[in-house]
């Protein structure tokens, strides 16, 4: 059967079942109807370019569509209600195979372009500037077109499809977050279970001369972590399993400080005590501005002033005494 027939058959057996999707809805193409559990939305192409489409569907955690049968070509026919889209398939000159105009074409996601339904006479490359990306006509056929806002061509509209599964379950997370069976709590599209995340850290407290051995507990621990204490990077970070960390400390002024593992951070994740006798605030000597910070923080020890210059100096030393009353490490 030509192909152009039966991908129109299967979109108007599809159709009853999407027609009412609208550029803010995501429809899932179900196990249970043939399909494989992904989420495809069409979006307002409005005047941006295949690229800036492209940019835009990964930041909503999915992709330009890509097309690897005649059922899922169908799918998103209905789905498009008779518009045409940008897809997801781009020409990469780098590409061993690259050719104009048919060679070097794949798909934004890496999987191979083994089934393909370009339109008669396509892709042709047909204007000097170049045709290097994909759009899809109403009937679900290909067609090679220039990566500019300033084209319309071939139409309003963008697909995108969400395939993620970052735990394994065998169910795409997009639909699982949007039901309410897997939590979203910073809304960035993953999983939470997905994610690096923070549960603690031991000891809870430090001092703030840096060096001291610490260990993170938590989740999703990627394979080569970063370790930031404060903002500051620590040192001698090993990765003791997917749940524990172990690292170093740096030097960072004293207070509550953040705890961060390549990106997810732990605000007030680790207390660094204030050292008598230390440049707290980094300015390159020990003043009166460092005993106020010991003073703030109740570090501990008490911090004493000590004149070593003239009366009218305000420089200082730092003198440590035992902590009697002071309050205690927040």
């Amino acid at each position: 059967m030509n192909t152009r027939v039966s991908i129109a058959l299967i979109a108007s057996a599809l159709f009853a079942g999407v027609a009412g999707a609208q550029s803010s809805q995501a429809v899932e193409w179900k196990v249970s109807e043939g399909g494989n559990g992904h989420w495809y939305q069409r979006v307002s192409r409005l005047d941006r370019s295949w690229s800036q489409m492209r940019v835009l569907s990964e930041g909503m955690r999915g992709h330009l569509v890509t097309l690897t049968s005649s059922g899922e070509v169908g799918f998103v026919v209905a789905l498009l209600q008779g518009g045409n889209a940008l897809i997801g398939g781009y020409q990469d000159r780098s590409a061993a195979n690259y050719s104009e105009p048919g060679g070097g074409w794949r798909w934004v996601t890496d999987e191979p372009m083994t089934w393909t339904s370009w339109a008669g006479g396509e892709p042709n490359n047909y204007w000097d500037y170049g045709e290097d990306v994909m759009g899809m006509w109403s009937d679900g056929q290909w067609v090679d077109l220039a990566d500019r806002s300033d084209i319309r061509f071939p139409g309003d509209w963008a697909l995108i499809e969400w395939d993620a599964d970052c735990n394994g379950d065998g169910i795409v997370d997009f639909g699982q977050i949007q039901s309410g069976q897997l939590s979203d709590d910073n809304t960035n599209g993953i999983p939470d279970i997905c994610e690096t995340s923070i549960t603690g850290v031991i000891p809870p407290s430090v001092p703030a001369q840096g060096g001291s051995a610490i260990s993170i507990n938590g989740r999703n621990f990627p394979a080569q972590p970063t370790v930031l204490v404060g903002g500051v990077p620590a040192t001698n970070v090993v990765r003791v399993s997917e749940t524990r960390l172990t690292a170093t400390t740096p030097a960072v002024l004293p207070g509550m400080a953040s705890v961060s593992v390549n990106g997810f951070t732990l605000a007030d994740g680790i207390y660094i005590r204030p050292e008598c006798g230390s440049d707290l605030d980094q300015d390159g000597e020990v003043s009166a501005s460092d005993i106020a910070i010991v003073l703030l923080d109740f570090g501990p020890c008490y911090a004493t002033a000590t004149s070593s210059q003239p009366a009218d100096s305000t420089r200082f030393l730092l003198k440590e005494e035992p902590v009697t009353g002071a309050a205690a490490p927040r």
